[in-house]
């Protein structure tokens, strides 16, 4: 998301197996499972690969799902909220220290006074998106504004903010 390598599409299909999931776990079979992508307008090549995902080394009867996406999604929104959040409070170089190893944002947390007494290096290799801390601020940035608009208020007839 923050590297803009992910699309709609993909968010979509990884919104709508987070949804199957939640079907199957709720006893949906498979053939349900299938039939629900397909009504989502996936292809039948495609329904079917969702619903394997979905019950991928689990029994296809329903009442079980394999719930990686769900991980994927959790992952995803708590990245993003830590960045917004680094941001807020002016500690967007926790965000740099990440790639220093494999730690999560908890992690990255504690282990900041270790960086800033050296005792911690930093990373050798950061990728692009992160060395640019100016587009990355202005894209956090935007984002903590644009999520205070309230939809309620645009104006239907022409998109604009109703005043």
């Amino acid at each position: 998301q923050i590297t803009g390598s992910i699309d709609i599409g993909r968010m979509k299909r990884i919104s709508l197996r987070i949804e199957a999931v939640a079907l199957a776990l709720d006893g949906a079979d498979f053939i349900e499972v299938f039939r629900y992508f397909l009504d989502a307008e996936q292809t039948p090549e495609d329904s079917f690969a969702s619903a394997q995902r979905v019950f991928r080394g689990v029994p296809t009867g329903g009442g079980a799902a394999f719930t990686k996406d769900t991980v994927y999604l959790r992952g995803l929104v708590g990245v993003h909220t830590f960045f917004r959040w680094a941001l807020r409070e002016q500690k967007l170089q926790l965000g740099r220290w990440l790639f220093a190893g494999k730690m999560t944002v908890t992690d990255v947390q504690r282990f900041a006074p270790l960086f800033e007494s050296g005792v911690l290096l930093p990373p050798r290799w950061m990728p692009p998106w992160i060395t640019r801390a100016n587009g990355l601020a202005g894209m956090l940035a935007f984002s903590l504004f644009a999520n205070r608009i309230r939809l309620d208020k645009i104006d239907e007839d022409d998109g604009h903010l109703a005043i």
